[in-house]
């Protein structure tokens, strides 16, 4: 597990637990709090799972620019290019570094 699920995780269950000790004191606050804190807690782990989902596409995608340019590169000089090429190469065609 990484530091951002663990921290939306904590966040979480510190809004669902904080909101069930005030709402022990009155009745009608008690369902408003726990559906609060448990939409909130709803919201972050959506909100971590599309984030997360995004990040391995775009991983995958670069993967595949990667395969092929030096599939490509290989056809054409009969040697694969150095890491230093390929991020050049990327860069200048998508105006971004590739992450590591």
């Amino acid at each position: 597990m990484n530091g951002k699920f663990l921290t939306a995780t904590a966040l979480a269950a510190t809004m669902t637990f904080g909101a069930i000790a005030p709402a022990l004191a009155d009745g009608a606050a008690s369902t408003r709090n726990i559906l609060i804190g448990g939409a909130a807690a709803a919201l972050l782990i959506t909100n971590y799972n599309h984030k997360k989902r995004a990040k391995q596409e775009e991983n995958r995608e670069q993967t595949r620019r990667q395969s092929s340019y030096r599939s490509s590169f290989y056809n054409r000089y009969g040697h694969y290019p150095s890491e230093g090429q390929y991020r050049n190469w990327y860069y200048r065609n998508y105006g971004m570094w590739p992450s590591n």
